[in-house]
């Protein structure tokens, strides 16, 4: 989970930074002073501008989201991998996952095809191939918040975080920006610094929560089948 922390960090400093400047614009006629061909310019921060640096957050804090939830679950599939795991070392939670992958496969209404696929998937298990999962079977692009997180806790086997219910606003609010439904200014204009800055505190200890869950997982191997339980 190394590289999960290293990113996490990265971008949580990145949202620190961009704070930073906000909070500076959380005042009435904020004027930007520069230099340009020699010559001392002033440029004013408009209400309009500043609600556009507002609604932006909304972004940063998603891509915080997505991106950790992403990167940690990618972990455990590349400790299946590192671990040289089977069909028959996972989890009943991973086995259904990777079924459920494959499953795709055999979709089809060409019989030739369906029966050639499902084939290989059957040879795979029989003949104890490594399985592998990728961040492509993780489907979360643009709708993850903490009920989601929480439906992946339960098909992945971690466990669950609670509350989070911010999380929801965010992923909304980013979806609307970014499928043009709303203006950055009318987004912007309905939260101040201080509800944002609760919005960004919210998001990080909900995330740095799962983290430690994932961690857990990881650490006592759940993604194995658990010998103590029997056969699975």
């Amino acid at each position: 989970m190394d590289s999960v922390d290293s990113d996490f960090n990265k971008r949580k400093d990145e949202i620190g930074e961009y704070f930073s400047f906000l909070e500076k614009l959380n005042n009435d006629n904020i004027k930007l002073n520069y230099i340009q061909e020699n010559i001392a310019k002033e440029f004013e921060i408009s209400t309009k501008l500043q609600r556009i640096f507002i609604a932006n957050t909304f972004l940063l804090l998603y891509n915080l989201v997505e991106s950790t939830i992403r990167n940690s679950i990618v972990t455990i599939y590349n400790k299946i991998k590192d671990d040289e795991l089977t069909y028959q070392d996972l989890s009943v939670k991973i086995k259904q996952i990777w079924l459920h992958k494959n499953s795709k496969k055999i979709t089809s209404s060409n019989e030739e095809k369906i029966e050639k696929n499902l084939k290989k998937i059957i040879n795979e298990i029989i003949t104890q191939e490594i399985i592998i999962l990728t961040k492509d079977d993780i489907n979360i692009s643009g709708n993850i918040y903490a009920e989601t997180i929480r439906n992946l806790a339960t098909q992945i086997g971690f466990e669950k975080s609670c509350d989070g219910r911010l999380l929801e606003e965010i992923k909304d609010k980013r979806n609307r920006l970014a499928h043009g439904e709303h203006t950055f200014h009318d987004i912007g204009k309905d939260f101040t610094y201080n509800d944002l800055n609760t919005y960004k505190e919210t998001t990080f200890i909900h995330l740095e929560d799962v983290i430690s869950k994932i961690k857990n997982f990881i650490d006592d191997e759940k993604y194995k089948i658990q010998q103590n339980i029997g056969t699975q």
